[in-house]
């Protein structure tokens, strides 16, 4: 397809969201930025860094107006419980799965002509350490990851099929700016968290077996996200967006404190004691966004959290 001039993004409110929504507008594109609700700061900042170039819609993904765009990020989505959403496991499942089904049936009705939905490396309960690339078969457990599944295997038989130009993001561990809690993503990620303790308590607990996690800067996987809408042509129905860089709560927290020196580390060893143990040891590997599209540069994490620091210093966030 030929470069994406008016793109509809679904969750644009969310913390992922967000960051797709600035990649856009920093590439040009006009944004039609849809969420059930958004934060204050949301509109001015669009309205002042991309002037007549984004237009907030406050509306449910599962349920959208006609509209003419020309492709549709599928981002909306509730990592919440059944029980702090408030659902049932049906009716939790159900949430995700569904507003899938009818954005792709709206987009089809609408000839939109590439629509690209997210997913999450929640689809592996377990995994080796070592590279997962996009071969490895799926094996999830829960509600949120079982849905995501499902979505991708839909997308899959969509695009090989009936020909349609749909495919799937799947994303690792996040960290960035614009990162709050919110009624369908209440848990921040354990660099939102580490930094929120170390600027408001002064130290941090961390444990010295953890292990690594793969992390990648939020706003990397706009501007990746960006580069898949606009590709004339796409090889496959699945792309991993990932840094491939691996840290633990030790890293993470060292270079909190190589920000900020007066921070104080209580480094223990052995796990943390009230954590679960981790299975997903692999690390989603972007070989193929490598190969095919030329995407290798990936934000170093001590930039990123330096940018994550500045933003909660400015933003206080809760």
């Amino acid at each position: 397809m030929t470069a994406a001039h008016r793109v509809l993004v679904t969750g644009a409110g969310g913390f992922v969201g967000r960051n797709i929504v600035r990649a856009l507008l920093e590439d040009g594109h006009y944004v039609l930025a849809l969420d059930r609700s958004f934060d204050g700061d949301v509109e001015p900042e669009w309205t002042s860094s991309a002037p007549g170039q984004v237009e907030v819609i406050n509306g449910d993904a599962g349920d959208l107006p006609v509209l003419a765009v020309d492709a549709v990020i599928h981002g909306a989505a509730i990592t919440a419980s059944p029980e702090e959403a408030g659902h049932t496991a049906e009716e939790n499942y159900r949430a995700n799965l569904d507003s899938v089904l009818k954005v792709l049936e709206w987009c089809q009705r609408q000839g939109v002509r590439r629509t690209i939905v997210l997913s999450s490396g929640a689809v592996y309960r377990s995994t080796a350490p070592g590279p997962v690339d996009e071969m490895m078969p799926t094996s999830p457990l829960g509600l949120y990851a079982v849905a995501k599944d499902a979505a991708e295997k839909l997308v899959e038989t969509l695009r090989v099929e009936y020909r349609r130009d749909v495919i799937i993001v799947r994303l690792s561990n996040i960290y960035g700016p614009y990162e709050r809690a919110r009624a369908s993503r209440p848990r921040l990620s354990l660099v939102a968290k580490m930094v929120r303790a170390a600027l408001d308590q002064g130290y941090l607990v961390v444990y010295r077996q953890e292990p690594a996690l793969d992390w990648t800067y939020a706003p990397d996987i706009g501007r990746a996200v960006e580069r898949l809408l606009t590709a004339p042509e796409l090889r496959y129905h699945l792309y991993h967006a990932a840094s491939e860089q691996l840290l633990t709560a030790l890293d993470i927290a060292q270079g909190i404190k190589a920000v900020l020196p007066q921070v104080k580390l209580d480094v223990r060893e052995g796990r943390e004691p009230a954590g679960s143990p981790r299975s997903r040891l692999g690390y989603l590997s972007s070989e193929r966004l490598r190969t095919e599209l030329g995407i290798e540069h990936w934000t170093p994490f001590e930039q990123g959290l330096q940018n994550v620091i500045a933003w909660q210093q400015t933003e206080n966030v809760p």
